[in-house]
């Protein structure tokens, strides 16, 4: 059984109170209200540093672990940046000589926004499956916003974060089953201008809002609750079976919106990390499961439904087990 290994999450020290955030100057009385409403108290804030200085961090610190395997890695999958520090130049490459990771295949999986994090545990379980000399694949990503504001209304804060998840056989968190869709209806519903424009000017764009809050909130319905079944009918489950729920942290009101159509609680450690790092997007669901089994939240045998959905119409349910 292929699954969650060792797993790092980098987070900077320092926060910044979402009120003292300088872009929330340019909006009206009623757009602060509304990012008051997200839940986000503080983000996690790495002062400057590139989402590959985040990546390396992440992958350097589980390399220097007692329990991880280094030789027995044989691939490198990274989740790519919101904005390069380069363009025609390999990420993934790059973060394992930076690491000092000696492995042979090293690429990038990417344009799914929080979503790609999921294609990536799926393409690293089926590069184990093809592959049965390898151990296992690591996956690294860092999360930074691709310019100077840390708004994305009307959705939610980013905040900073690196990630190194070890995907490997006989894990302590199974994934049973992974299940992915995208609509290309939406691919320019969100997006940053950055042609011949100066990345302090860089800004995330919802191109139609009302689209966006109505539209695309009825179809992740429909999308999530036919993903859901999949998995778990694939694994002869029912949502009865489910111990615990787990989201990526992006507002409050989401959070809500999901209790609500499924009749389920998104778990604590996803609150808890909502309130403090704010939104770390293909970093989320990594860092809401690895709290949640750091706090005891989620005991051994317990069955957990990952929810994952993006602005970039992308939507993926996974099932883990303890």
């Amino acid at each position: 059984m292929i699954g969650l290994g060792a797993i790092d999450v980098w987070l900077p020290q320092k926060r910044i109170a979402v009120p003292e955030l300088a872009e929330l100057e340019t909006l009206s009385g009623a757009q602060r209200q509304a990012v008051a409403a997200f839940g986000i108290d503080t983000v996690a804030a790495a002062d400057g540093r590139s989402a590959t200085d985040l990546a390396v961090e992440s992958v350097r610190r589980l390399l220097a672990r007692d329990d991880v395997d280094a030789a027995g890695i044989g691939a490198l999958l990274v989740v790519g940046s919101r904005a390069p520090d380069y363009l025609m130049s390999p990420e993934s490459t790059r973060i394992a000589r930076e690491a000092e990771l000696d492995v042979g295949l090293s690429f990038s999986v990417s344009d799914l926004g929080c979503v790609s994090i999921s294609a990536a545990l799926l393409t690293a379980s089926a590069l184990l499956s093809a592959t049965p000399d390898w151990s296992s694949v690591l996956i690294a990503h860092g999360c930074v916003p691709p310019g100077t504001s840390r708004l994305r209304h009307p959705v939610t804060v980013n905040g900073d974060a690196g990630l190194a998840v070890l995907v490997r056989r006989q894990p302590r968190l199974r994934i049973l089953d992974v299940a992915i869709e995208t609509d290309g209806s939406y691919w320019d519903l969100f997006r940053v201008d950055y042609r011949d424009v100066p990345s302090e000017q860089w800004r995330e764009q919802c191109t139609d809002l009302t689209r966006y809050s109505f539209e695309l909130a009825l179809q992740s319905r429909a999308r999530l609750r036919k993903l859901n079944e999949l998995v778990l009918t694939r694994q002869g489950r029912t949502f009865a079976d489910v111990d615990h729920v787990v989201m990526q942290n992006v507002s409050m009101g989401a959070f809500r919106f999901y209790e609500e159509i499924f009749d389920v609680e998104i778990a604590r450690a996803c609150y808890d990390n909502l309130h403090t790092l704010g939104h770390l997007g293909s970093v989320d669901i990594i860092a809401n499961l690895a709290a949640g089994v750091d706090s005891g939240e989620f005991a051994e045998g317990d069955l957990i439904l990952v929810m994952n959905n993006s602005p970039a119409a992308a939507w993926s349910s996974m099932l883990v087990e303890i």
